[in-house]
């Protein structure tokens, strides 16, 4: 191996290959040519004398000798970067830091809410949130490029060397506009839906294989217009300009549920309930920063769920409300008399 020839970039760019799995999505990530990182990893299969991806139709693979020197790249990147921050003497070099994955039912929900309460308890910390497909940020985490990763847990084939803590589980939803056709009816089927868009997670990640199940478990025929997204800002706008129904986590979806932006269609998708947690690196403890952001995360789930333990049934509410307004006009009457 002739170190001499080794450069920067080479390592830089077989790391970002690695995260990608792609070789285009790395070069616009690299903002590179697809034949310039195509010519890079060839200069360094070259150097070490090892081939180190292996190309497939749908990406590529690394080769077990790629896989090593990639864990080793990142490790030499991050203190490089280190190393520069501290010689430069920035101030930030000292501050805590965390960097976290998120998928979009926890980058939609609870994750802003832990961010916020660590914004009060801890204002020097920096958080730094990274979104991408379950299978991107899970080879991330391996690559020590995030702390952690929020979502549901990733396939069995991908937790090799990570470990996931369960937070709690839910499922996947059907949510459209409000006024949506299908809102309207008491009892609709997934037939019902067939007459119009469906935006479902993107091929290949976990909640599509979840999708994918639950609609062939449903006798439910391929939608005639399928739209693919993970991109909660594009969702919304669909939604709010079409008749398209949308197959999304709930926490992704929850808030919009409340303040009425969104409508849940009555259809019955309790089966498609799985996990949600946190995965980190089995046998590495968590850095400091990434430490306060997992007390700020336990800490949102038990007020919000000492809040439920303290809220009546929905069913009392109504009848407080109910009671109320029985006794208002009495109440009423009575004060006038006596006054």
């Amino acid at each position: 191996m002739n170190f001499a020839r080794l450069k920067l970039r080479h390592l830089q760019c077989l790391v970002m290959v690695a995260q990608e799995r792609n070789l285009v999505r790395a070069a616009k990530a690299l903002a590179l040519t697809q034949p310039a990182v195509s010519k890079t990893v060839a200069e360094l299969e070259d150097i070490v004398g090892r081939q180190l991806l292996v190309r497939r139709r749908r990406g590529v693979e690394l080769t077990p000798a790629a896989e090593v020197l990639v864990r080793h790249a990142v490790v030499a990147l991050r203190g490089l970067r280190d190393g520069l921050s501290l010689a430069l003497d920035q101030p930030e070099a000292d501050q805590l830091r965390v960097a976290v994955g998120a998928l979009p039912n926890m980058a939609a929900n609870l994750l802003p809410a832990a961010v916020a309460l660590l914004q009060v308890d801890a204002p020097a910390l920096r958080v730094r949130v990274v979104s991408g497909t379950n299978a991107q940020l899970m080879t991330q985490l391996r690559q020590g490029e995030i702390d952690l990763v929020l979502g549901r847990i990733a396939q069995a084939s991908a937790m090799a060397d990570l470990a996931f803590e369960l937070l709690y589980s839910e499922p996947l939803l059907l949510v459209a506009r409000p006024g949506h056709p299908v809102a309207a009816l008491r009892r609709p089927t997934l037939d019902a839906l067939s007459a119009y868009p469906l935006m479902v997670p993107v091929s290949g990640t976990l909640i599509r294989h979840t999708v994918d199940a639950f609609l062939l478990a449903q006798g439910m025929a391929p939608p005639r217009s399928l739209v693919e997204a993970t991109d909660t800002s594009f969702a919304l706008g669909l939604l709010r300009c079409s008749d398209a129904v949308w197959f999304a986590p709930q926490g992704a979806v929850e808030g919009f549920l409340a303040g009425g932006e969104l409508v849940r269609l009555p259809i019955d998708t309790s089966s498609t309930e799985g996990p949600v947690g946190m995965t980190m690196r089995r046998g590495s403890e968590p850095g400091e920063g990434a430490r306060r952001l997992i007390e700020a995360i336990r800490s949102v789930l038990s007020r919000r769920a000492e809040a439920r333990v303290s809220r009546p049934p929905p069913a009392r509410q109504a009848s407080r409300r109910q009671a109320r307004r029985r006794s208002g006009p009495s109440a009423g009457t009575a004060g006038t008399r006596a006054a």
